[in-house]
């Protein structure tokens, strides 16, 4: 195991949030069995102050949570320079078996930590607590991804070796043997495009829609564009955006499709892949909150939060599909410039 401050931060930060899940764990089952809203006894009112407390350590303990994503794969690009072979991200996550997995499952569990943050806000926003209930039972739902998260984390730093040799992007991407080789250089690259432009159109069409009218079917037609969306973004990154990328601020070979590398400019790929999540979350979100309208004291607040969800999921798909648009246009200027002379 390589030890420096970015590992074992994040395995610190890792135990924290592990143990305030389970602490509001426990105290969200005892809320769960003896909540009474309502009632005037001494241990209603010790409960609904605990409620704030949990509600609190949790708010953060989840932010915490979904920013680790962006710093495990800062930590994975900057152990890229201590392990043989590796070139950025790509080497390191390659490193061993648990890498990918744990990146893929941060990704994945970012919407569900999302979700909870989402109903918590609106239960805090009226005044009868209509989603006690629900949000310690999706707590309780959450500790075991929590502590799956934690465990691929650790395992996956623990596992990295100095003297282990992996295979750099530029060769793994290359060869079908690979699963994301097999992807970048199987999946027709003009199909995938094709689908990234038609998905991304339908989305924003969906999310400006949603703007202006509040029904339910749309509402769950955004969720479910914007997870669309999202998903063949990733797939557009490894097929064909990716290299208009590289070749752009790094000069590298037009077949070189890995979508870490644009990491390497933090300026402008963390910004990018920032855009990209806020809108898929935020899409997402705005068809999960859209059953909670059957709550009559949410009804409003449940509108107020779609429209600015939709808001942030149109600036951040908007944004992603601008910046992609932008470096196509100067590679192609680029590539034309070079012919012409």
């Amino acid at each position: 195991m390589i030890l420096n401050f970015w590992i074992i931060s994040q395995i610190i930060g890792v135990a924290i949030v592990l143990l305030l899940s389970i602490y509001a764990a426990v105290q969200g089952v005892r809320i769960l069995l003896r909540w009474r809203y309502g009632s005037a006894s001494e241990e209603q009112l010790e409960l609904e102050k605990r409620t704030y407390l949990v509600s609190t350590l949790m708010q953060y303990a989840l932010a915490f949570q979904m920013l680790s994503l962006l710093l495990f794969v800062a930590t994975a690009d900057y152990l890229a320079s201590f392990i043989r072979g590796a070139m950025c991200a790509f080497g390191s996550l390659n490193a061993n078996s648990y890498g990918f997995t744990t990146l893929w499952v941060k990704i994945l569990t970012i919407f569900f930590y999302a979700s909870w943050l989402a109903v918590n806000y609106l239960d805090s926003k009226a005044e009868d607590y209509p989603l006690v209930r629900q949000k310690y039972a999706l707590l309780l739902l959450l500790l075991p991804i929590l502590i799956v998260d934690a465990y691929l984390e650790v395992r996956y730093f623990a596992a990295i070796s100095p003297n282990v040799i992996t295979s750099c992007c530029g060769s793994a991407l290359r060869s079908v043997e690979n699963p994301y080789g097999f992807v970048a250089l199987r999946f027709p690259a003009r199909l995938a495009m094709l689908i990234f432009f038609a998905s991304y159109a339908l989305a924003l069409l969906l999310l400006y829609a949603k703007l202006h009218r509040e029904r339910r079917s749309l509402a769950l037609a955004c969720g479910v564009m914007s997870l669309a969306a999202f998903a063949v973004s990733i797939l557009a990154m490894f097929t064909f955006l990716s290299p208009y990328f590289n070749v752009v601020l790094f000069g590298l070979p037009t077949q070189h499709r890995c979508p870490f590398e644009v990491l390497r400019e933090p300026a402008v790929g963390y910004p990018l892949y920032a855009l990209l999540f806020a809108g898929g979350i935020a899409g997402v979100l705005v068809a999960v909150v859209e059953p909670l309208r059957a709550k009559p004291s949410l009804r409003d607040n449940v509108s107020a939060l779609q429209r600015q969800l939709a808001k942030l999921a149109l600036i951040g798909f908007g944004g992603f599909l601008a910046v992609s648009l932008v470096f196509m246009l100067i590679f192609y200027t680029m590539v034309g410039t070079i012919f012409y002379h």
